[in-house]
């Protein structure tokens, strides 16, 4: 018998013929004898509808009151899909997250698991029910819901099943796994049959949407191997190994982000205040210098107001401090990729080569960074993929 975590996004049980889908799905997984823990995200566009109810009553809420009415959401859909299951005569019972025992930090809308108590879990689970738990959300010390921020669902699920010491977990989506690069943007991109967590890492934090880069955190942690697999339809998969990437000079992917808020800052600004005003937002360069000088860039699809943010920074901190829109970063990812000068060599060519300018480049352990123009970000994507060669788990020459 194993232990198997599966986690549904909210597209995946949007509609009631996809939430009884889902149900089908876990009930012939516990069939085959498994013991099963179901997360669930908000269903559809539920999230979006809550925050706009809030926005009706009151421009400027409380976080902590916005965490009691996100947390709304995902009960939803594991109260329904536990109670599809039992239409389907299956033992099963939803739990909130902190009835499943996450334990978080006090941080609202953007909170952090500490730990997470699987007794209760476990209680359930070897009296054969399927345990559906609310995910993206947990309680702090002090017993106040928490909500964990854009993805916290993954993370929920990652850290459940290093919890219940699952044997695998399963994160199911509108996608059949990890691709070398947005097939929205790159038409012939393939899947990935595997890939190793940090390179995932890297792919997440450089912005690929398919896992929550907290929650690959979470997977290296604890050695938790996550299979990423398509909700509903054929397809196959992505197994995410805690193994290291397959060698020197492998890009795996490109990923990047299309719509930057750049802040930059030197040795002359303090550094302490801006990170204390920009802590809301999660940025993907999370390390901001403590004196010198540094960079921060937030996707404009976090900020609701990105020119009105930018004026606040401009007014509040007047030197020091440069802000810059429009901006977009290509990132070509592979294990080690940051040491190997050929990779960086490469780069800049083949983004001269198409007369797309390089604004700045950021080397990271496994990752090429690219800043340029958000007019050419697509062309830029296309560049990397086709010159570093990608293919399905072979070793790309460099061009």
């Amino acid at each position: 018998m194993e232990t198997i975590v599966q986690k549904y996004g909210g597209s995946s049980l949007a509609e009631d013929e996809q939430l009884r889908a889902v149900a089908e799905r876990v009930a012939e997984c516990r069939r085959a004898g498994n013991r099963v823990v179901v997360v669930v995200s908000a269903r559809g566009n539920t999230t979006s509808r809550l925050l706009s109810y809030a926005g009706k009553v009151n421009s400027n809420p409380d976080n902590r009151e916005l965490d009691m009415l996100l947390a709304a959401g995902e009960q939803l859909s594991a109260s329904l899909l536990s109670i599809t299951l039992q239409d389907m005569d299956l033992r099963s019972v939803a739990l909130t997250g902190p009835q499943a025992g996450v334990l978080t930090c006090d941080s609202h809308l953007n909170a952090r698991i500490s730990t997470v108590d699987p007794r209760r879990m476990n209680r359930y689970l070897d009296e054969g029910a399927v345990v559906v738990v609310a995910g993206f959300q947990g309680e702090t010390p002090n017993g106040d819901i928490t909500t964990l921020g854009r993805g916290g669902s993954d993370t929920t699920a990652v850290a459940i099943a290093a919890a219940v010491k699952a044997d695998r977990c399963e994160i199911y989506s509108d996608v059949d796994g990890v691709y070398t690069a947005d097939p929205r943007v790159v038409s012939d991109a393939t899947r990935l049959n595997v890939i190793s967590l940090a390179e995932m890492k890297t792919m997440a934090h450089h912005g690929a949407g398919v896992l929550n880069e907290r929650a690959i955190d979470y997977a290296l942690e604890q050695d938790v191997i996550i299979h990423a697999r398509k909700a509903h339809g054929d397809g196959g998969e992505t197994i995410l190994s805690p193994e290291g990437g397959a060698g020197h000079a492998r890009i795996v992917g490109v990923a990047g982000h299309d719509e930057l808020l750049c802040v930059k800052f030197d040795e002359t600004a303090d550094a302490d205040r801006l990170r204390t005003e920009l802590d809301d937002y999660q940025f993907f360069v999370p390390e901001m210098a403590e004196g010198g000088s540094g960079i921060c860039m937030i996707p404009l699809e976090q900020v609701p107001d990105p020119d009105g943010l930018a004026e606040a920074i401009r007014q509040e901190f007047p030197e020091g401090v440069e802000v810059s829109a429009s901006l977009a970063t290509v990132s070509a990812i592979g294990y080690e990729a940051g040491k190997d000068d050929s990779i960086r060599e490469s780069a800049v060519r083949m983004l001269a080569e198409q007369d797309i300018e390089l604004i700045d480049m950021m080397v990271f352990e496994h990752a090429v960074t690219c800043m340029i123009d958000s007019k050419d970000f697509a062309k830029a994507t296309r560049c990397f993929h086709d010159g570093f060669r990608i293919t399905n788990n072979e070793v790309a020459n460099v061009a």
